[in-house]
């Protein structure tokens, strides 16, 4: 985010006018509602707290220049270049690597308070790989922007270090996880929502009185969603009444689907695709266990909210995962050796009621302590950038 300017009200409040430059088309990763919410609720957290928003971003002519959006004002560019996630990189550097060049120029020149905000980072992947880093310019960039603070996901992908390698001092990095309705997902467990939850299940095809192993991921290489298809057959040998339901879309949609078939267990196999946010506690309140087999991390949104919506969580022990997932203890936690044993482990799992109550309750807990909620995270990312301002203020009575 860029460019804050501050108004004062009659009463003396702080009110600011707030450009964010996007590097997106779009601010869902599934469609309109459906897929990540961090980038929606970064920036409809500055109109509820009374400050005026502005994105620059990139968009096709099916989409109006300038577009009042949640009550953020949308400005589009035009441009060449597909942004959608899986478009190869070089395209997408050679745009970007022109576009942030200019903006780390202008902020160095112009003195306005300019607050980083990354959604995750992926040059931990290929700190060992000089032309792979080569090719996330753009990403250095991103870190190496001048900056009043750079705000970064903690998604368990070791952010934090990457900021240090690229020279950001400590005092301006706030790295923190993402907030979780932490309501709206403990209700979907609940008895009243019972009749809700049969509904949903019976809409996406789930047998009435199935068990029911759940991923909620994007469709993509990273997801490792093979993983599972792998261990399928030998849970679908054992029992008749398991399912696994696949909430999410993505380019491997059909790559997936055929795998399930060629294993012989495309019966057992739902892809939902995407839903929309508000009915994925229904999806979590009927699950049984809840799967997590990324290769970069699997700190997530899906593991935060399986985990605060008291289900058993099964997951590889990727990035720092293993600093939320405690083996035995909030959840089951494997090593890339141990992914041969993962028909046994759900097997284990499905067949011991009382472990499953006891992980997700553990689960539950870790949640609740470690996460805060929407609207706390939305207040922490409004007010970083009101410091920020305040500060710049202060300098310039100084």
């Amino acid at each position: 985010m860029s460019g804050s300017r501050e108004h004062d009200s009659p009463e003396n409040d702080l009110r600011m006018t707030v450009l964010a430059i996007y590097s997106w088309p779009a601010f869902w990763s599934m469609g309109e509602g459906s897929g990540a919410p961090s980038f929606f609720l970064s920036i409809t957290s500055f109109p509820k707290h009374g400050h005026r928003m502005h994105v620059l971003m990139p968009g096709d002519r099916s989409k109006p220049r300038e577009e009042d959006y949640h009550g953020v004002m949308l400005h589009r560019f035009r441009s060449g270049v597909d942004f959608n996630p899986d478009v190869g990189p070089s395209k997408v550097v050679q745009h970007l690597r022109i576009f942030f060049s200019y903006l780390y120029w202008y902020l160095r020149a112009v003195p306005v308070p300019n607050v980083t905000r990354l959604f995750g980072q992926g040059l931990g992947q290929v700190a060992g790989d000089p032309l792979r880093r080569a090719l996330r310019y753009p990403e250095i960039n991103a870190f190496r922007t001048p900056s009043s603070y750079l705000v970064l996901h903690n998604d368990g992908s070791g952010g934090d270090e990457v900021a240090r390698i690229e020279g950001v001092p400590d005092e301006k990095l706030r790295f923190w996880p993402n907030g979780i309705d932490k309501a709206a997902y403990t209700a979907g467990t609940e008895d009243a929502a019972e009749e809700d939850r049969r509904s949903l299940a019976v809409e996406l095809g789930v047998p009435e009185g199935s068990r029911v192993v759940l991923s909620v991921a994007r469709l993509h290489p990273e997801k490792g969603l093979d993983r599972l298809i792998d261990a399928a057959p030998k849970v679908a040998a054992a029992r008749q009444d398991v399912v696994f339901l696949v909430v999410g879309d993505g380019p491997l949609r059909a790559n997936l689907a055929a795998l399930a078939a060629s294993r012989g267990v495309a019966d057992r196999f739902l892809f939902a695709g995407s839903l929309p946010r508000e009915r994925l506690p229904l999806v979590y309140g009927f699950a049984d266990v809840f799967v997590a087999l990324s290769n970069r991390t699997n700190m997530g949104n899906p593991l935060d909210e399986a985990m605060t919506s008291g289900l058993p969580v099964v997951a590889l022990n990727t990035g720092r995962t293993g600093d939320v997932v405690k083996d035995g203890d909030t959840g089951v936690l494997l090593e890339m050796e141990d992914l041969p044993k993962l028909g046994s482990v759900l097997l284990d799992l499905l067949a011991d009621d009382e472990r499953r109550s006891s992980l997700g309750a553990a689960a539950r807990m870790n949640a609740d302590e470690r996460l805060p909620t929407v609207e706390e995270r939305q207040a922490m990312e409004v007010g970083i950038v009101e410091q920020a301002v305040k500060e710049l203020r202060a300098g310039r009575s100084g």
